[in-house]
């Protein structure tokens, strides 16, 4: 039994615990549980454990929509991978449920993982959620062991797991709500963006894009940097249509507060959209974008960027949101006074 905390130093996260933990017991099975999920929670577990787990390994996900608070293309996006099967805590309610107010919460943070052929277990719980955040930036804590033998397993893993495996019966499967989740989610959201200001007589300070799905352009090992935005999004850059017979429309300097100052090409793309090259986000404290909400603030040098989450940018900028904007996929966009 190990307690463990997320050290930098060490380069110890909850995601290294359960890939230690995976990897002591050459496990093929794992069950997840946890009370929300992001795309930057699944795109860093994937970068984490690496292509061939979902070929090699059963998992199995149970997850909370309790407030609305998961990401319901992070469940699309774990339900489509191979040996996946995910599941909603008490999700025939909380979808119908106004806010999604949970009758009971749902917050566990666990990992259990299982070797079939030798019948070992292993054991990751936490603090941290399946968010990049949670897995591998904030400041969390946890526990994790191995049980080899049926006296360790009766201790350690046993009082966790079949608590659980009785959650996991009686939890909803994902297909019975995701559709009316990502329908109310959308219509929630976008209750709130209609009671914010259309047209705002104050100066911008900053502009804003959701990433959402972030393309694989650097490999399937590394996290990728380009996200498309709408038609006319380079007029927040001061950027003018490309010219005939050229993709390039120009390049934008972007500050971040981990890092140097990078400047990258904006292009035009084939789908009618606009591809905006980013910093990588691994070098300069951004781990991933997937899920993501980019704000971009003008300064003398060029733009001020970050990527915080939803919630977090909800939070902290929703009294300042003006001239939001739904593209034709999903994704947001706007203004910041």
């Amino acid at each position: 039994m190990t307690g463990f905390t997320h050290e930098a130093s060490v380069a110890t996260t909850t995601l290294s615990e359960i890939t230690k933990v995976r990897e002591a017991l050459s496990a093929d099975r794992i069950f997840a549980c946890f009370a929300y999920a992001t795309q930057s929670g699944f795109r860093a577990f994937e970068l984490g454990v690496g292509e061939q787990f979902w070929k090699t390994t059963k998992s199995r996900w149970l997850f909370g929509i309790d407030y609305g608070r998961t990401d319901p293309r992070a469940l699309r996006e774990i339900a489509k991978c191979a040996n996946s099967e995910v599941r909603i805590f008490d999700g025939r309610y909380v979808v119908e449920a106004e806010g999604f107010l949970p009758r009971r919460d749902f917050h566990a943070k666990v990992m259990l993982v299982e070797n079939v052929a030798s019948g070992a277990q292993g054991l990751v719980l936490g603090s941290g959620n399946f968010s990049y955040n949670g897995l591998l930036r904030s400041v969390e804590a946890g526990w994790a062991t191995v049980a080899t033998t049926k006296k360790e397993i009766d201790r350690d893993i046993l009082p966790v797991s079949s608590s659980f495996e009785a959650l996991w019966k009686a939890a909803c499967p994902l297909g019975e709500i995701i559709d009316p989740y990502e329908t109310r989610l959308a219509e929630l959201i976008g209750s709130r963006d209609t009671k914010r200001v259309v047209k705002s007589k104050g100066q911008m300070s900053a502009f804003w894009i959701e990433a959402g799905h972030v393309t694989k352009n650097r490999g399937t090992d590394r996290p990728g940097n380009q996200i498309f935005a709408p038609s006319g999004f380079r007029r927040f850059f001061g950027l003018n249509k490309a010219k005939s017979g050229s993709t390039l429309i120009g390049t934008i300097t972007f500050e971040t507060s981990v890092g140097p100052m990078v400047t990258k090409n904006y292009r035009e793309n084939d789908n009618a959209m606009e591809k905006l090259t980013l910093p990588f986000p691994e070098q300069h404290g951004f781990g991933v974008y997937d899920g993501k909400v980019m704000i971009f603030q003008p300064s003398a040098n060029g733009f001020l960027t970050s990527a915080i989450e939803f919630d977090e940018f909800e939070a902290v900028y929703g009294h300042r949101l003006t001239n939001v904007k739904t593209m034709s996929g999903g994704r947001r966009f706007g203004e910041l006074i």
